[in-house]
C-alpha cells in the first residue's frame, strides 16, 4: 500500500494523545475520531509520479559517489555506513524540469541518496543520515526529509531545486513534553534557510515558501530500475 510523507509528520504521533472514543457535537451527533478522519482525508492526496529520463552518467560514477558519503556516526544513534552498503535501485528523472537530470538511489533500507547531474559531474543533494529518516518527493518535485530532531523532537524538512541548485529549504520542528502523564506537543518551530543557516520564522512566513502538497515515500514511487543489472 502506498504511503504519503506529510510536511507535518507529527499527526500520527499527536493522535496517540487523543482518546479513541467518538465525541459528540453540540447537536448530539457523534463525530469521527481524529485518526479516522485523517485516514479518510488521505484519499485526496496526489501520489507522485516521476517521468524517467536517460541516466546521465555511468553506474560506476554513481557507485563511487554513493561510497563517498562514507560513515554517518551520529551520537547515541545507529551508525550508517554507505561504504558497506551497495545501491540496489535507481531512478533517473528531472525534479525541477531544467533539463539536467536528478538521480535517486536506494539501497537496503534506510539507505537512500539524491544527486543532480550538472557540468558533467554528480552533486549530492541530500541523503538519509539517520535510521529513522524517510525521503519523499512531492508531485511538483520538492524533496522532503522526515526524521528525528534533538531531544526527541520530530523534524520535517523540504528542499526545492531550481536550475539543479537548492533554491529554497526549510523545516518544521515539534517538541514534546509530558503533561499529566500524557505526552503532548510542546510547540512548533518554523525555519527557513538563510544563506547557510536555518533561521526561525513565523508560521505565515514559512507557509509562503513551503510546499503545499504531501510527498510520496521513495519506496512507493513507481519506475525504479535494478542498479545491479548491466
Amino acid at each position: 500500500m502506498r504511503k504519503t510523507l506529510f510536511m507535518i509528520c507529527l499527526a500520527a504521533f499527536a493522535m496517540m494523545t487523543v482518546g479513541c472514543d467518538s465525541s459528540k457535537t453540540k447537536d448530539g451527533k457523534e463525530s469521527k475520531p481524529e485518526e479516522e478522519q485523517a485516514f479518510a482525508d488521505e484519499a485526496d492526496f496526489e501520489f507522485t509520479e516521476l517521468k524517467k529520463v536517460q541516466l546521465p552518467c555511468s553506474k560506476d560514477s554513481l557507485y563511487y559517489a554513493w561510497k563517498c558519503i562514507g560513515v554517518v556516526d551520529l551520537q547515541r544513534k545507529k551508525t550508517l555506513d554507505y561504504k558497506q552498503h551497495t545501491p540496489t535501485l535507481f531512478l533517473s528523472t528531472d525534479l525541477d524540469d531544467d533539463g539536467n537530470p536528478e538521480v535517486l538511489l536506494r539501497g537496503e533500507p534506510p539507505y537512500a541518496a539524491i544527486y543532480t547531474f550538472t557540468k558533467d559531474s554528480l552533486h549530492l543533494v541530500t541523503f538519509v543520515n539517520q535510521a529513522e529518516m524517510g525521503l519523499a518527493i512531492t508531485p511538483d518535485g520538492t524533496i522532503i526529509r522526515n526524521g528525528i530532531g534533538t531531544g526527541g523532537s520530530t523534524l520535517s524538512e523540504f528542499i526545492r531545486l531550481e536550475k539543479s541548485k537548492e533554491a529554497a529549504s526549510g523545516a518544521i520542528r515539534e517538541t514534546f513534553v509530558i503533561k499529566d502523564g500524557t505526552m503532548v506537543s510542546g510547540g512548533m518551530h518554523y525555519m527557513l534557510k538563510n544563506d547557510t543557516a536555518m533561521v526561525e520564522v513565523s508560521k505565515e512566513e514559512y507557509e509562503k515558501v513551503a510546499p503545499q502538497q504531501a510527498g510520496t515515500y521513495l519506496e512507493d514511487i513507481d519506475g525504479w530500475e535494478d542498479f545491479r543489472k548491466p
